[in-house]
């Protein structure tokens, strides 16, 4: 979860009349919807269109746009915003598990799994990445952080299984929902 996003969504929650306590999982990036299809959880924050979505409802609480995290002396560093085209043959991370990332494919980079990593690679110059805005948060002084001007949205949802029909989840999901309205700058 954002920052802006996990107290207020919690906090939300916690004041509906129905609502249980919460217990947390951390995943990786990348295995947060694996956590709900096999029951390990009740629902998760993810980015579609990158997180695979099968077997998932979902409601969308943000949509927002993507940055290039660069070294500081990168050759695009420099810029106030870049292209998909300015990223076009630069050297990307492959994310385990994502089909897609919605960024020019420009050979093998290294393969993350979370965004810890990629911010380490990144510093040792092994490559660039493209994420969505509230993840990049907060920006490291160390890194650039570039908006990427044409890029695809992401979208910051919350899912749960399909077949899932419990009063809880559906009170947890409108909580989410009702706390999100204010996160247009987050």
């Amino acid at each position: 979860m954002t920052r802006t996003s996990c107290p207020a969504i919690l906090a939300a929650y916690a004041g509906r009349p129905d609502a249980r306590q919460v217990d947390i999982l951390f995943g990786g990036a990348t295995d947060r919807a694996d956590h709900v299809r096999d029951g390990r959880a009740d629902v998760a924050l993810l980015y579609a269109p990158f997180d695979d979505m099968t077997g998932l409802d979902h409601e969308t609480l943000m949509v927002e746009g993507r940055v290039a995290i660069l070294p500081p002396d990168h050759r695009l560093a420099s810029r106030s915003e870049v292209t998909l085209a300015d990223l076009a043959q630069e050297t990307l991370p492959r994310w385990k598990g994502v089909r897609w990332t919605g960024a020019p494919e420009a050979g093998q980079g290294p393969e993350v799994t979370d965004a810890a990593e990629v911010l380490h690679m990144i510093r040792l110059g092994r490559t660039i990445a493209l994420l969505p805005r509230s993840p990049a948060q907060p920006m490291h002084p160390d890194l650039a952080y570039r908006p990427v001007t044409d890029a695809p949205d992401s979208e910051l949802v919350l899912a749960w299984s399909q077949d899932d029909r419990r009063p809880l989840v559906a009170s947890f999901v409108a909580a989410a929902a009702e706390s999100s309205t204010g996160w247009a700058g987050a």
